[in-house]
């Protein structure tokens, strides 16, 4: 069924044509482009958090001095949903879930339902439930590696219709913020409740982020944690005062797990792929 609908997906990119590059990229410099930011945990992330990630993770990637950055997909749907994306959307994210499933990071366990159905696709149930492979594949953590033969063409095809070097995507596996009392809300709460104190709250935030060059389709994958949520505090007291709330809290937090991407992006990545 998944093959079927690549071929439909390829058809249907071939018919697009190829479109002009809607950001101006520095001479010299290699483009990325932000192709998508989601979350495949096992819990789904609401999208406005994902799109207020994407935005600060764009915001980021302007500044630096290493790669030009193509945010033309800044705007696109973050639906998890194949049924709800566009036709486009729907390569990349196959491009996504297969350099996820491809890689040293994933782990089926922690994967929500469609990106289980669709590693399985790829490599078998039986693979990644393999403690030995498994073993294998965290040694490997941090070579390149590439996308499968049925996928690779559909990332070359973008990379050219785009006219970039690179394409970037994120996966959030994880983001929450904790009562120390084990009540759970942040992602998955009112904005009534992100707007009271950081007093007695722990965030934790979980991501996966994959640079797949669109000339050979070579894949180096990073991944980051938040783990310093009273150091974070203190940046926040700094900035906004003792009265901080907790959407101040995260705003910071994903601000320096974009910056922590872009210091991978250009410390390894772009030397690796």
């Amino acid at each position: 069924m998944i093959k079927k609908i690549l071929a439909v997906m390829m058809m249907l990119l071939f018919m697009s044509g190829t479109m002009s590059a809607a950001f101006e990229k520095s001479a010299g410099l290699p483009t990325i482009l932000l192709a998508e930011v989601k979350g495949y945990g096992e819990d789904e992330l609401r999208p406005e958090f994902l799109a207020s990630f994407r935005e600060a993770l764009g915001d980021q990637m302007q500044q630096s001095k290493i790669f030009s950055v193509d945010l033309s997909r800044l705007s696109d749907g973050v639906y998890l949903d194949l049924d709800k994306q566009a036709p486009e959307d729907k390569l990349f994210s196959f491009i996504h879930m297969d350099a996820i499933a491809n890689g040293h990071l994933y782990r089926r366990e922690l994967a929500c339902s469609q990106m289980i159905r669709y590693g399985d696709s790829v490599k078998g149930k039986a693979y990644y439930q393999d403690d030995d492979k498994t073993a294998e594949r965290r040694k490997a953590e941090g070579k390149p590696y590439e996308l499968s033969a049925n996928i690779t063409q559909m990332a070359i095809e973008l990379g050219n219709k785009y006219g970039v070097d690179y394409l970037l995507f994120v996966n959030v596996r994880d983001a929450d913020v904790f009562r120390k009392t084990g009540g759970i809300f942040g992602t998955h709460t009112t904005a009534e409740e992100l707007e009271k104190g950081m007093r007695g709250k722990k965030v934790t935030f979980e991501l996966e982020y994959y640079l797949v060059n669109a000339k050979t389709c070579k894949v180096y994958e990073g991944q980051n944690a938040q783990k310093k949520t009273a150091l974070m505090k203190n940046v926040v007291v700094g900035k906004q005062g003792q009265k901080a709330n907790t959407t101040q809290l995260l705003t910071e937090i994903l601000k320096d797990q974009a910056q922590q991407i872009i210091k991978g992006l250009e410390g390894k990545g772009l030397k690796t792929v």
